[in-house]
């Protein structure tokens, strides 16, 4: 895990008594943790950011505490855990204690020193997506994807244009994918609104640059990161990509060769998505986000108050979507359309005549993806596994988004 740090407001204070007028430079922290053995990540590998800073947050202060009282019981010893000399008298079990609570010190210490590593990186991820404006991004895809604006293209694109246009908001990245989305989306725009779109996506980056790296605009001096009205080189390869891919995903519609977001993703309500379902997760997220919140301090607790906005619903992935239709062996889905197949049955198989036979609950699923595959869509497939079945998913390769623009990029 590797990732900015910037100084907290005390520290640039501090800095600015000595270098006015100039921010301190931004630290860049390198941590290595094994997903498989670290007890937190394997805990919250799966869970938003906002739950695993409250855990984060319950857990350091507990074992803060339990640091404190066992010092306290050494004497207050010094932060080498070693005793100091026990007030008052004692006897066996007195002795007996002490020497427990010396000897459970150390555990605790490094437990707390591991804890602290993910604070630090939750506060890095947290602080870049409030740098970044993600939630704004988030918002607006979303509702681009399900199908939102699917009777007001005008507003679509006016409302794209903006967020891809501002050079306060996001990064080369967050807009190229803005656009993508906007493309794949279904009844918002046409070819010649998608090539309007992307133009100003890339007049804008040219002269106005791209939100600075690690923190919003305004730092001066060695902030390390480029300024509005520059793109790093970087940047600039990523954008020439960006365009490619927009340009194939593009000819790959014309040629009605992709299916449109709004087919490829289902909105996730309890309940039958009725008014009060909604409410009441609503609700319950804004209790959740509340107890986060409560947990995080600074900039960290700013950003988790922004992210409280992408929270508010899942969406089924159309991968996710197809799995759970042919497992629930669902009428008039694809569960019509895949070949099903019993290798119980000898010699000519009847298709017609096995779908109509009575089938066996699915116990174990098996999603394959021809082609590259995320986790974010291995994530999603969890939606449809629980107690009673198992889903595996496995791909041809496992690409990130950037490699996966890339992809699209050279194919184009």
């Amino acid at each position: 895990v590797e990732f900015n740090v910037k100084p907290d407001d005390a520290s640039a204070d501090s800095a600015r008594g000595t270098r006015r007028g100039r921010a301190p430079p931004i630290v860049r922290k390198k941590f290595d943790i094994d997903p498989d053995v670290d007890p937190f990540y394997s805990r919250h590998k799966f869970n938003p950011f906002p739950e695993a800073i409250e855990s984060n947050g319950a857990e350091l202060q507990d074992v803060t505490a339990r640091e404190q009282q066992i010092r306290s019981k050494t004497g207050g010893g010094g932060n080498d855990g070693g005793p100091a000399a026990a007030a008052g008298g004692g006897g066996a079990d007195s002795s007996s204690e002490l020497a427990t609570a010396v000897e459970s010190l150390p555990i605790l210490l490094e437990r707390k020193k591991k804890l602290e590593v993910h604070t630090s990186i939750l506060q890095a991820a947290m602080n870049e997506v409030a740098a970044r404006d993600v939630p704004q991004f988030f918002e607006l895809e979303i509702s681009l994807a399900t199908g939102t604006y699917k009777n007001d293209a005008a507003t679509a694109k006016k409302d794209v244009m903006e967020l891809v246009s501002d050079s306060t908001k996001g990064n080369v990245d967050d807009k190229v994918r803005m656009v993508i989305v906007y493309a794949l989306s279904n009844g918002v725009g046409n070819s010649s609104d998608i090539d309007e779109v992307a133009q100003a996506m890339k007049e804008s980056l040219e002269t106005k640059g791209s939100t600075v790296e690690g923190g919003g605009a305004g730092a001066e001096g060695g902030g390390g990161g480029p300024t509005h009205g520059t793109l790093t080189k970087d940047d600039r390869a990523r954008l020439d990509m960006g365009l490619h891919a927009i340009d194939y995903l593009k000819k790959l519609r014309s040629m009605n060769m992709i299916a449109t977001m709004s087919d490829m993703m289902q909105t996730e309500v309890s309940g039958g998505g009725g008014g009060a379902a909604a409410s009441s997760g609503s609700d319950l997220l804004s209790s959740f986000m509340a107890r986060a919140t409560n947990q995080a301090t600074g900039l960290l607790a700013k950003a988790t108050d922004k992210l409280g906005t992408m929270l508010g619903k899942i969406h089924k992935h159309r991968a996710t979507i197809v799995v759970e239709n042919i497992c629930e062996m669902r009428p008039n889905t694809e569960d019509d359309d895949y070949l099903y197949l019993d290798p119980r049955v000898r010699g000519d198989v009847d298709v017609a005549t096995l779908r109509n036979a009575t089938r066996a609950p699915v116990r174990e699923a098996i999603a394959f993806m021809i082609g590259g595959g995320c986790y974010g869509e291995y994530q999603n497939l969890q939606m449809v596994a629980d107690e009673r079945r198992n889903v595996t998913y496995g791909s041809t390769e496992i690409v990130d988004p950037c490699t996966f623009l890339n992809h699209l990029a050279k194919l184009a």
